[in-house]
């Protein structure tokens, strides 16, 4: 898969759950600390990343930190695939 298609599909997934396409115009978006993600839309990601990716993600074993941010969701990704 072509990083650009990733990040674009990532993003995508992202601006569903968020529910705002600020996460594609703003890639340093701080998620939790505006709120745009919170727990129950992460769960959400998850799942959506799973289904399209393949990529499993435990919630137990997710951090927070590691998706601080639209970019640093793609980065973590790109790193788990």
């Amino acid at each position: 898969m072509i990083a650009a298609d990733f990040s674009d599909k990532v993003l995508q997934l992202l601006a569903c759950v968020a529910e705002t396409d600020e996460v594609r115009t703003n890639l340093d978006l701080p998620l939790y600390e505006y709120q745009v993600l919170d727990s129950m839309r992460t769960v959400q990601l998850i799942l959506m990343i799973e289904e399209e990716f393949g990529l499993k993600i435990s919630p137990a074993e997710f951090e927070r930190e590691r998706w601080r941010t639209p970019r640093a969701v793609i980065a973590d990704l790109q790193q788990r695939l």
